[in-house]
C-alpha cells in the first residue's frame, strides 16, 4: 500500500495505491468549524448537490449515468466530528482495467459535475428538487420523537449543555429549515466551496498520477486556507449531577447517563478508554452492564456503554422500566466502582483487545476503513492500523484502572412513557 499527499495549494489530493480490492473509492470533503444554525443549511446542501446538476436535472438522469458507468454509485453526508462540520461526497467505481477505454475519465468526471455545475438559473436553486429535499429533511427532523432511545441520547445531551456542540441536532433544526430559500441554499454553496478546507482522498489500484492530473483539471477552486479546524469540544465537568426525568408516548423508558472524561491524555484517549468502554458496556453479553442489569436481574433488554471521543464524553444507555431506575443506577455505579478497584480480570482484558484489534482488522478490508484510517492520522495524528495494533497489545491493568478515576458522572436522564 502507497499513500502519498499531493498539495494542489487550494486543496490536497490523497492517494492510496493498493491492489487489495476490485473496486475503487473517491471521497471530496469539505470541513469547517461548526456552527449550529448553519447544520440545516448544510444537509439541505448535500442532498441538493446529490440529486441533480446542469447536466442531469434530475435525480432518475444520475441514476442512469451510473448504471452505464458499471453500476458505480455517489452519495453525500455531514458528519459532525467534535467541535468541527464535514461534508463528504463519496464515488466507489470498478477497477478501469474491466472497463471500455475512456471509462477512468468518465467516472472521476461525474462528482466534480454535480458539485461544480448544480442545478442553479438566476442564482436559485432548482424549486422542484430544492422542495422534495426540504420536505424530506423536515420528515426527518419530525421524526426524532419517533425512536425512544434516538430521542432519549439527544435530548440528554442537550439537557447537559445546549449551547455544547455535543448536543447539536444533526438531523437539523425545523425553525432553520423554514428560513432556507433557493436563493440562500446558493450563498451556502459559495461559502462551502470558498471557506471550507478541502481533502480529496482516492484508493484503488490506479495510475495515481494520472488520477491526481484528471482531478486537477476537473477542479480548479482558488481560495487558499490556512487556519486549523479544533476537533474537540470542552465539555465542563459538573460539581453536583442533573438528575432528569421527562415523559412522552413510548412503551419503553429509556435511561441516560452521561458522565465526562477528565483530562485524558493522547495514549488513554486513543487506546485505554476503548478497553475500559469495552469491559464496562460495550463488549455484549460479557460486559459487566449486560453481566449486572440483565442477566443477573433482568432490568432491561438492551443496555451499552458509548465512547464519544471528540466529545470527551461516556454515555451509558438502558431500556428500563422507570421503577427500576434505582436499582439500575446502583448496579451501574457498582460496574464503574469495579473498574476503578480492578475488579476485571486479565483475560476480560485480553479480551477486550482482541475485539478492538479484529475491529481494526476489519476495517483494513474495506476502501472506506482505509480512507478513515489515514484521514484521522491526517487530522487528529491518530497512528496508522499496523502502530495502533501494537500499542493495544501493550494497554496494562493499571492504564485501564487510571482511567476508571477520570470517569465523572454529568447527567442521568430518563425518558419514560406516560402512565398507563
Amino acid at each position: 500500500m502507497e499513500y502519498k499527499v499531493y498539495d494542489c495549494d487550494s486543496y490536497k489530493i490523497h492517494t492510496i495505491k493498493t491492489d487489495k480490492f476490485k473496486n475503487c473509492s473517491m471521497e471530496i470533503m469539505f470541513r469547517n468549524n461548526l456552527i449550529k444554525e448553519e447544520i440545516t443549511e448544510n444537509n439541505m446542501l448535500v442532498d441538493m448537490l446529490m440529486h441533480s446538476s446542469k447536466k442531469y436535472p434530475k435525480r432518475r438522469d444520475i441514476a442512469i449515468e451510473l448504471e452505464n458507468l458499471y453500476s458505480s454509485s455517489v452519495r453525500g453526508f455531514s458528519t459532525r466530528l467534535g467541535n468541527s462540520i464535514m461534508l463528504s461526497f463519496v464515488l466507489d467505481f470498478l477497477n478501469p482495467r474491466y472497463c471500455d477505454e475512456g471509462y477512468l475519465e468518465e467516472v472521476i468526471s461525474l462528482p466534480f459535475e454535480l458539485l461544480l455545475n448544480p442545478n442553479v438559473d438566476n442564482l436559485e436553486f432548482d424549486r422542484r428538487s430544492f422542495n422534495i429535499i426540504k420536505n424530506r429533511i423536515k420528515s426527518d427532523i419530525e421524526s426524532l420523537k419517533e425512536n425512544a432511545s434516538r430521542y432519549a441520547f439527544r435530548r440528554s445531551l442537550t439537557l447537559m449543555d445546549k449551547d455544547s456542540p455535543s448536543s447539536y441536532y444533526m438531523t437539523g433544526y425545523l425553525s432553520d429549515l423554514e428560513n432556507i430559500t433557493p436563493s440562500s441554499l446558493v450563498d451556502t454553496y459559495h461559502r462551502m466551496l470558498n471557506d471550507y478546507i478541502c481533502d480529496i482522498y482516492i484508493i484503488g489500484n490506479l495510475d495515481m498520477d494520472k488520477v491526481v492530473q484528471l482531478i486537477k483539471d476537473k477542479f480548479k477552486i482558488k481560495t487558499i486556507k490556512d487556519y486549523k479546524v479544533n476537533l474537540y469540544v470542552d465539555n465542563k465537568i459538573r460539581k453536583k449531577n442533573l438528575d432528569i426525568c421527562e415523559t412522552g408516548n413510548y412503551e419503553q423508558d429509556s435511561l441516560v447517563m452521561i458522565y465526562n472524561l477528565d483530562n485524558l491524555n493522547k495514549k488513554e484517549r486513543d487506546y485505554v478508554i476503548q478497553l475500559y468502554n469495552i469491559i464496562l458496556g460495550s463488549g455484549g453479553l460479557t460486559s459487566k452492564l449486560y453481566k449486572y442489569l440483565r442477566e443477573e436481574n433482568s432490568l432491561c433488554y438492551i443496555v451499552s456503554s458509548m465512547y464519544q471521543k471528540y466529545d470527551g464524553l461516556l454515555l451509558i444507555y438502558s431500556g428500563i422500566d422507570k421503577k427500576d431506575k434505582n436499582k439500575c443506577l446502583k448496579l451501574i455505579n457498582k460496574a464503574l466502582q469495579e473498574m476503578i478497584n480492578g475488579d476485571f480480570t486479565d483475560e476480560e482484558l485480553d479480551n477486550a483487545k482482541k475485539a478492538v484489534i479484529s475491529s481494526i482488522k476489519m476495517s483494513e478490508d474495506t476502501n472506506g476503513g482505509i480512507i478513515n484510517n489515514y484521514l484521522f492520522n491526517e487530522l487528529d495524528n491518530l497512528p496508522l492500523y499496523d502502530e495502533r495494533v501494537k500499542e493495544f497489545k501493550k494497554i496494562s491493568k493499571k492504564d485501564v484502572i487510571e482511567v476508571a478515576k477520570k470517569v465523572k458522572l454529568n447527567t442521568i436522564y430518563l425518558l419514560s412513557g406516560e402512565d398507563k
